[in-house]
Parts: C-alpha cells; sequence; structure tokens
C-alpha cells in the first residue's frame, strides 16, 4: 500500500494539489457544490418517497436524481483530488475510511432502490403512499449521507 500511497504523493497531481495556490481552494468550492447538488436533490427524492413532500410527481424524481448523479461525480473527482494531495494524511484516518465504507453503501442503497423501487415509480399515482422498501431505502439514504457529511467534516481533527 505504501508503493501506491508514494505514487499518489508524488505524482503530478499531487504536487499540483499541494503547491498550486488556488487548486486546493478551488476543488474545496467544487465539493461544496457538489454535495449541495447530491444532498439536495436526495433530499427532496428522499422526502417524496417517505411522503413527506406530497404535491411533487414521482416521474419528476428523474431531474432530481440525475442532479444527484452529477453532485456526486463532482464529488467523488474532488474527493480524489484531495487524497492526492497528503494520502498518508488521508488513508490512514478513522474518519476518512468510515466515510468511504458509508458510501460504498450508500452506492449499494441506490442499487437497491433502482432495481427494487425505480422501475415502479412511474407507474404510480402520487395518491398512492409508497411501498415500506421505498420508505427504507430513503430513510437509510438521509442517514448514511448525512453521516457522510459528518465524517467528511471530522477528517481534518481525527488522527489514526
Amino acid at each position: 500500500m505504501n508503493d501506491i500511497l508514494n505514487w499518489m504523493e508524488t505524482s503530478l497531481v499531487g504536487e499540483m494539489m499541494r503547491n498550486s495556490v488556488w487548486l486546493f481552494p478551488s476543488a474545496e468550492i467544487f465539493h461544496f457544490i457538489g454535495l449541495c447538488l447530491l444532498i439536495g436533490s436526495l433530499m427532496v427524492a428522499d422526502l417524496c418517497l417517505l411522503g413527506v413532500i406530497k404535491n411533487m410527481s414521482f416521474s419528476a424524481l428523474d431531474k432530481f436524481l440525475s442532479l444527484s448523479v452529477f453532485g456526486f461525480a463532482i464529488n467523488m473527482t474532488t474527493g480524489i483530488l484531495f487524497c492526492f494531495s497528503d494520502p498518508f494524511r488521508y488513508y490512514p484516518n478513522i474518519a476518512f475510511r468510515i466515510k468511504m465504507l458509508l458510501i460504498i453503501a450508500a452506492g449499494l442503497n441506490a442499487i437497491w432502490f433502482k432495481f427494487s423501487i425505480y422501475p415502479k415509480l412511474g407507474k404510480l399515482s402520487r395518491t398512492v403512499e409508497t411501498s415500506a422498501v421505498a420508505k427504507i431505502i430513503a430513510i437509510l439514504s438521509l442517514l448514511i449521507w448525512f453521516s457522510v457529511i459528518v465524517l467528511g467534516r471530522m477528517i481534518p481533527y481525527v488522527e489514526e
């Protein structure tokens, strides 16, 4: 693993992230924008599935889910850049490791949603209550992503 971490640290990307005055702060700005897109759109979709938002059609969720994917792509890209900036700090950090596990869990939850609930949504009338499985997926999504945010904020303050 040290070979990979050394490669990341000494790579052009790692050097640029550490030595550029503007690159790391710019990545942080884009990471925040991606987070807003991801969490904001997921909250709307999850709250709709939970029945909290009642005046939006299930077919309108597509637009919000597309924003979620776009926000996640931004965050994944900028997150990788952060890792290259100081891989020996990120890799052993327990908050970072748990955050990565939760992101995998969020991906599995999204796959569960995509194959179990999503195909049925377009056919449902807005007056129909979503299934218990849909509500469980929505609650898990909210819990996981808010935990990811908290852990992301903890990374600078937690040592191995």
